[in-house]
């Protein structure tokens, strides 16, 4: 699964939340998990003012993720990152959370896949939390990458974040990028560096300013998808 991509096979990475999801699954999953405890609701309450700074430089992105999803796990009580995260993803499908997969993206794929591509998923989101999201619908061939949690003080917090050039890191780490590839699929202007890496790049649903700024970095090679059907089975 980490080998390096042969040079006579092309690849397509896709990023996962808003790309080929309606939404962003660690956000939901804090959200939710904070939403079900008074205690979690004010402790998040009161540190917000605080983080909120640190979630405007990519910097300090990390340690704001990782003292909400501290909060939004503890306590533990004995249970594994992998436990917490199946628990939400059994339910992620159905009201009230209601997540839907872009029926275009999984067509993508599916083109992907008959053309003999490998298939890569880079995500911001925690590694196994994507996995336990994306089992049900994606196809096992699918090589999922990930921000990596790790068990701190009863809670989870984020060992490494994978976002912007970050996802170049982890791509190199696990042996899935040489040189480049040839096909990228991000909803956001945080995958500049990732789409930079791609010969052929699409953006999914951006808004204007997603566009501008992406375009301008890119000089323009970019192509815009508007995905909007997710009627498929929960």
């Amino acid at each position: 699964m980490n080998r390096i991509p042969s040079p006579s096979r092309r690849v397509a990475v896709f990023d996962f939340d808003k790309t080929l999801i309606d939404g962003d699954v660690a956000y939901l999953f804090m959200n939710t998990a904070i939403k079900a405890s008074k205690l979690r609701r004010m402790a998040a309450g009161m540190l917000m003012p605080v983080l909120l700074p640190f979630l405007l430089i990519r910097s300090g992105r990390v340690v704001a993720v990782s003292v909400m999803l501290w909060i939004a796990t503890f306590p533990l009580r004995g249970k594994t990152a992998r436990a917490v995260f199946c628990a939400f993803a059994a339910g992620v499908r159905s009201p009230p959370i209601n997540v839907r997969f872009y029926d275009e993206g999984l067509k993508a794929l599916a083109a992907h896949r008959r053309l003999g591509h490998r298939l890569l998923v880079i995500s911001g989101s925690p590694q196994e939390l994507v996995m336990q999201v994306a089992q049900p619908v994606l196809e096992r061939d699918i090589e999922i990458i990930g921000s990596q949690i790790v068990p701190f003080m009863g809670g989870l917090i984020y060992r490494s974040y994978c976002m912007g050039p970050d996802k170049i890191k982890h791509a190199r780490k696990r042996g899935v990028l040489n040189k480049s590839w040839d096909y990228g699929y991000s909803d956001s202007a945080w995958d500049i560096p990732l789409l930079a890496h791609c010969r052929h790049r699409f953006l999914v649903n951006p808004d204007k300013k997603t566009i501008e700024r992406t375009t301008a970095a890119l000089g323009g090679r970019v192509t815009i998808l508007n995905w909007t059907d997710t009627i498929n089975n929960p």
